[in-house]
Order: C-alpha cells, then sequence, then structure tokens
C-alpha cells in the first residue's frame, strides 16, 4: 500500500521535502557557498562574453538559494519568481543610473548591483532561475519518493 506524501508529513497538506525546513536550509548554505565562489571564479576569469554570462547565470542561481534560504517551505515556482523578480528589478535600476550612484558610494555593491543595463542579463537570470527551480523540483520529487528496501540511491 503507498501512503501519500501528505500522511507522512508533519503537516497535513505540506509535501515532506518542504516539511523539513531545518535540513533544507543546511543543504542549500553548503550549495549558495558553492555557487558563489563558482560565480566569482567564473566572473573574474572566464574570458567574456563566457564569464558575463556565467556570472549572470550563477547570480541568479545564488538569488533562488537566498529565497530559498529565507523561505524554506516556498515551493520551487514561488521561489524562483521572487528571484527573478529581484534580477530583473536590480537590472532595471541599472538603467535608472540608481545603482551606479550606490556602486560609487559603496564600491563592493557593484557585485550585487552591477553597473550596466543589458538585455541580454534577462536572459541569463531566466535561464539560472529557470535551471535552480528544475534542480530544486528534481532533487524534491527524489527525496520523497519512497525507496525500496535493498535498493540504493
Amino acid at each position: 500500500m503507498t501512503v501519500p506524501d501528505d500522511a507522512r508529513s508533519p503537516r497535513p497538506g505540506v509535501a515532506p521535502e518542504l516539511a523539513r525546513p531545518r535540513r533544507r536550509r543546511l543543504v542549500v548554505a553548503l550549495v549558495l557557498g558553492l555557487v558563489v565562489v563558482a560565480g566569482f571564479l567564473v566572473a573574474t576569469r572566464a574570458p567574456d562574453p563566457w564569464g558575463d554570462v556565467g556570472g549572470d547565470v550563477l547570480y541568479a542561481v545564488a538569488t533562488y538559494l537566498l529565497v530559498v534560504l529565507v523561505l524554506a517551505r516556498a515551493r520551487p515556482l514561488v521561489a524562483g519568481a521572487l528571484a527573478l523578480g529581484w534580477c530583473w528589478t536590480v537590472e532595471a535600476l541599472q538603467a535608472t543610473g540608481l545603482a551606479t550612484a550606490v556602486n560609487d558610494a559603496v564600491p563592493p555593491a557593484a557585485w550585487l548591483l552591477g553597473s550596466t543595463f543589458a538585455v541580454r542579463d534577462l536572459v541569463c537570470y531566466l535561464v539560472g532561475v529557470a535551471l535552480a527551480c528544475l534542480v530544486d523540483t528534481w532533487a524534491g520529487a527524489r527525496s520523497a519518493t519512497p525507496r525500496r528496501p535493498g535498493r540504493s540511491g
């Protein structure tokens, strides 16, 4: 007999993978650290346009992970919408000159706010968030799948 996901969850109506926010936050924090390191390496060492594109995609993934870190019970599409909204808002601010003013006052802010508006960045953010959503959905489905005795992974 198969037990429905809701019956295994300590909170009815919540999928099991979303019912374990502490473990989820730990995994997300570790992955976020790796993504940030990868983002710095790609953005500073890869030749353009690959460094720029890769950095933008990883920025979007890191933003998604930050949303999930704060809202561990958020479903992937909700986290993705919030992350994409943030990324696109930051990109739009670059077109206004506000990002430049903040970057002039606080130079390290350029790592978060960027410097110049580019339509390509909007697409890179969409790709990064979509990839993060897909991986999160896959990982959640994989962790919610009951394992049969004697079978690994």
